[in-house]
């Protein structure tokens, strides 16, 4: 019997929403630059070794500014029969807010809920939010 599960959270940040959604959508090749600590490297190929995880980029939603990455190998694949998340930059008056939505099938009722990839996405937005703010920064003091 499947089981299905549906994790969320948010995360408060100062760069806009736009800003977010820009690097989830087109600026995917610079996140290992952007989080070193999370990506050692990013390959945008289809062939190759295995790796920690790989995933597709499945959909981008610009109206809504969020992204859908669909996970279709590495270590998640061991435990799970699908996993998706979904990365949604909301704008607010100063900054944005941050949802990253995990939808998952396990392979069998004893794996755990996959917390430690929530956890993920909240050092992940962090580690952008600060790059974002720090380019924002170095963009005004040019100028």
């Amino acid at each position: 019997m499947p089981v299905f599960g549906r994790l969320e959270t948010e995360v408060a940040a100062k760069a806009p929403a736009y800003k977010f959604h820009e690097v989830n959508s087109k600026r995917i090749h610079e996140t290992a630059k952007i989080c070193p600590k999370y990506f050692q490297k990013i390959d945008l190929k289809e062939d190759g070794k295995a790796v920690m995880s790989r995933e597709i980029l499945e959909k981008v939603d610009n109206e809504n500014q969020s992204v859908t990455y669909n996970v279709i190998g590495g270590v998640l694949k061991k435990t799970y029969q699908s996993f998706k998340f979904i990365v949604q930059a909301i704008p607010k008056d100063e900054g944005s807010l941050v949802r990253w939505t995990l939808i998952y099938e396990k392979l069998n009722v004893d794996v755990p809920d996959p917390n430690a990839m929530l956890q993920f996405g909240i050092d992940v937005t962090a580690e952008i939010d600060a790059y974002l703010t720090q380019e924002e920064l170095e963009k005004k003091t040019i100028a």
